[in-house]
């Protein structure tokens, strides 16, 4: 059977949007396959292909004192930063959706000029400000910066999710007696759940592993795990860098396993 100019044209097109999907794929999961690989290097000093294969550096990844606290710093400026996108983001996602006054565009406009800014500049920004407050780099200082930064994430993941409800549930609710807070606590606040805990997967991993903003506004003594990967690469080129990596890219594969087998990441904005 004859294909006619268009089936073949139509077959071609698809031919290259396939192919230009598995390019794209390929650019964005090749870096990290090859530095996982490099982490199981049995030589001291990074080079693909690794010459054998053993669990030394990641051994000693959580043998240094100085690795596991930065770890930790990480881990506890990605749960602050999610803690305040959660409590800032998702009554700015409310007023923005559900609000009835004339700078509700406006302010979902504002919402996202902090991550649309470089964060370099951001960092220097909010360095700045907390020197003229009398706050110096801190954990504490950090965490703001990074809760600005990401907080855009957190506020259209909601707005998305928000902008697909029927406005008609929450009227029902109302209709019956409810007050705002029973109906927001009984029928919204379960309805976006699901946007809630992805957008706070999403914070959390750039809280975690954040470095344009966290160079500047970070703690001397609260150095977290982006900034000694960075004094690692400028000190040594042992597979230890590629085992610290490979730690990092495993704690952002789990926290999106975790919402994908919960949740599912096809029913965040259902």
């Amino acid at each position: 059977m004859r294909l006619d100019r268009a089936e073949i044209m139509d077959r071609l097109g698809v031919g290259v949007i396939v192919a230009l999907a598995i390019f794209a794929l390929a650019l964005l999961l090749l870096p990290a396959v090859i530095v996982v690989i490099m982490s199981f290097d049995t030589r001291g000093y990074l080079s693909f292909p690794p010459a054998g294969f053993t669990l030394d550096w990641y051994r000693k990844v959580f043998e240094q004192p100085v690795l596991t606290q930065a770890m930790w710093t990480s881990i506890k400026v990605g749960l602050y930063v999610t803690a305040i996108c959660i409590l800032l983001g998702m009554p700015t996602a409310l007023a923005c959706v559900r609000g009835d006054f004339r700078g509700a565009t406006a302010l979902s406009v504002f919402v996202l000029v902090p991550h649309m800014v470089p964060g370099i500049v951001l960092g220097v920004a909010v360095l700045f400000s907390g020197a003229l407050l009398g706050i110096g780099p801190s954990i504490w200082l950090q965490s703001i910066a990074l809760s600005c930064y990401v907080m855009a994430v957190m506020v259209r993941t909601v707005m998305a999710r928000l902008q697909r409800l029927d406005p008609l549930l929450e009227q029902a609710s109302a209709n019956l007696g409810a007050s705002r807070w029973q109906t927001f606590r009984t029928v919204t606040f379960p309805l976006l759940l699901p946007a809630i805990l992805a957008g706070a997967v999403f914070t959390f991993i750039e809280g975690f592993d954040n470095l344009s903003v966290t160079i500047f506004t970070h703690g001397y003594r609260d150095r977290p795990l982006p900034i000694e990967l960075l004094a690692i690469v400028q000190n040594t080129n042992s597979p230890l860098v590629a085992a610290v990596s490979s730690v990092q890219i495993l704690l952002a594969m789990l926290a999106l396993a975790a919402i994908s087998l919960t949740i599912g990441l096809d029913r965040v904005n259902e």
